[in-house]
């Protein structure tokens, strides 16, 4: 029977998957430092692991005034946290989901995929 909860820190998986499941939960009202602070310990995570590919769930309902959330992402802070991720080099495929402020989510993305495709070009150089 499969757990019906995520993304709570004791959750690592089950079965042979046992111990690839890692979850960093944040606070509600997280600010975007301590976001970065995550996504930086997930990211040393993956270098450990070497994938061969990324594959992302991207979801931009963690910007400032997203209706669903209490989050405070800015644009400034989704091109960092692409930039962070493009320099993994890793072949990427992102599946959006996720972003509700229907007039800040396109600047949203553009800002975060600037960023990610900025670092990951300036890694194959």
């Amino acid at each position: 029977m499969l757990n019906r909860l995520s993304g709570f820190r004791e959750e690592k998986g089950e079965a042979a998957g046992y111990g690839f499941n890692l979850n960093y939960p944040l606070e509600e009202n997280a600010d975007p430092e301590t976001f970065r602070e995550a996504l930086g310990k997930a990211l040393s995570r993956i270098r450990l692991f070497k994938p061969a590919f990324l594959i992302i769930a991207l979801g931009f309902d963690t910007a400032k005034g997203d209706p669903t959330g209490t989050w405070r992402l800015s644009q400034n802070d989704f091109e960092k946290n692409g930039s962070m991720i493009g320099k993994l080099n890793l072949q990427t495929l992102f599946i959006q989901e996720g972003g509700y402020k229907t007039q800040t989510l396109g600047l949203n993305a553009k800002a975060f995929f600037k960023g990610f495709s900025e670092a990951h070009m300036a890694k194959t150089k």
